[in-house]
């Protein structure tokens, strides 16, 4: 596996790979996209639903722009219902207003987003939240320990530990 530096075809290829194993772990056939940190499309892989690319995209568009979860962002916004209307419109190629979408970090700088559609809400949060977890878990550490920071905050250098 590659350097984590930025989210380039293999690696998004990787994380929808995970995402779509998790979703179907548990039952549920999901779309996976992942963009880069601008909101750029890097990969998609199709579920099911018609709608799918359009809300994954959505989704991981909106994570990489706030740099956080899409669903703590829309926990954040329940009392300013019109702020997260008008980013539909006002951020480039729209966004997702739902759980699903979940930021990659490295050493502190968003390097891309995972947005996740196909089963309800609460099933798109975890899954793509899984989806960077396992990513976190399988890209070896300093000394071989597990990373500590929590999903969507920092994925830590591939090559530091072991192989």
């Amino acid at each position: 596996m590659g350097d984590w530096g930025t989210v380039d075809t293999d690696r998004a290829l990787e994380l929808i790979e995970t995402g779509r194993r998790i979703g179907q772990e548990l039952g549920v056939i999901v779309t996976v996209a992942v963009v880069d940190a601008a909101g750029h499309p890097v990969a998609l892989a199709r579920g099911k639903n018609w709608h799918g690319p359009y809300m994954a995209f959505g989704k991981a568009r909106l994570a990489a722009a706030f740099r956080k979860p899409t669903g703590v962002l829309l926990e954040g916004w329940k009392d300013r219902p019109l702020f997260a209307q008008s980013l539909t419109t006002v951020l480039p190629e729209g966004v997702t207003l739902n759980p699903g979408g979940c930021p990659v970090f490295l050493d502190g700088e968003c390097i891309g987003a995972v947005g996740v559609g196909g089963g309800s809400p609460e099933e798109d949060d975890l899954i793509a939240t899984r989806t960077v977890e396992a990513a976190h878990s399988s890209t070896p550490q300093r000394g071989g320990a597990k990373p500590e920071n929590p999903p969507g905050s920092q994925l830590p250098q591939q090559g530091e530990g072991t192989t």
